[in-house]
């Protein structure tokens, strides 16, 4: 049996629908924390393991309870916290028995001086799970491309895509495409101890963000290479707590670094279809975040 965290979370549902075109929906199981949000996960027919906290690793036992291979998809919360909510969820994993876990990294988890600080909690998972003795596959994963929509509806707004990440260039991939390769990884046996490096076919700077941002809507948004004091100052402004907010920022700088320009072919290899462009979902969604005058 396979189990799969987060359920209710955005790439959690994706890996749910991925995995229903492999597997039958009796041979796997959606840990969530509040399963009232599932209702339409279980009106469905797949089975729903409610009250799952990574803060609580008793919680994580009984979600992982029967299963043989087991995602677990990296939280949110602070650093600290974080790292210690990931842990919970591998001991509560290997306290059920659980053989082999699939666990979502981030792309630039083996450099150790990056300044992504979100990426210190992948490499201490990544270090908790090499040491706890259980069987498990890494997927790190490149930048969402659905986060340019994000950036887009700020962009629109003020007429230009603020970002400090220079000519620095990112493989962006869909959640959609990234859940296709963790379904496979979860449905077949033949990933133990392996790494996987999960990115879109194409690294893009953000200038040619900003570019198909404005073919799309048809007028100019330039990339602005701001400072990362102006670009901290944006994210706060617009509601993020720090911890988010220093995150984004070091990532930027990851950017800027080429942490992220690698292109892998790991999701074709695995799904046996390429990988769509980083940029096609946000051609296709732009011209609808233009606000009415």
């Amino acid at each position: 049996m396979i189990v799969v965290t987060g359920g209710n979370g955005q790439l959690g549902r994706a890996v749910v629908a991925a995995l229903r075109k492999r597997v039958e929906p009796t041979s796997f199981v959606v840990s969530v924390r509040d399963a009232a949000k599932a209702a339409d996960l279980a009106a469905d027919g797949i089975v729903i393991r409610g009250g799952a906290d990574y803060s609580d690793s008793d919680t994580m036992a009984r979600a992982f309870d029967g299963a043989s291979t087991a995602l677990i998809i990296s939280g949110n919360a602070p650093v600290e916290v974080r790292k210690q909510q990931q842990r919970n969820a591998i001991d509560g994993a290997k306290r059920a028995g659980v053989q082999r876990i699939v666990y979502t990294s981030v792309l630039d988890a083996a450099a150790p001086t990056s300044p992504f600080s979100f990426t210190d909690v992948h490499r201490d998972t990544e270090a908790y799970l090499a040491d706890s003795g259980l069987s498990h596959t890494i997927a790190r994963h490149t930048a969402y491309a659905e986060l340019n929509l994000l950036f887009a509806k700020g962009a629109l707004a003020t007429g230009k895509l603020s970002m400090p990440t220079g000519d620095g260039r990112v493989a962006f991939a869909t959640r959609t495409d990234l859940a296709n390769a963790l379904a496979v990884l979860l449905a077949t046996d033949d990933h133990a101890e392996q790494l996987y490096k999960l990115t879109g076919p194409v690294a893009y700077a953000y200038a040619d963000v900003a570019t198909a941002l404005s073919e799309s809507v048809g007028r100019t948004i330039p990339h602005d290479d701001c400072s990362p004091e102006a670009y901290a100052a944006g994210l706060s402004a617009a509601g993020l707590p720090p911890f988010l907010v220093k995150g984004m920022v070091g990532m930027a700088e990851a950017v800027r670094q080429g942490l992220y320009s690698e292109v892998s072919q790991d999701i074709r290899l695995l799904t046996g279809q390429p990988a769509d462009d980083g940029l096609t979902i946000l051609r296709r969604v732009a011209p609808s975040l233009i606000q009415p005058v």
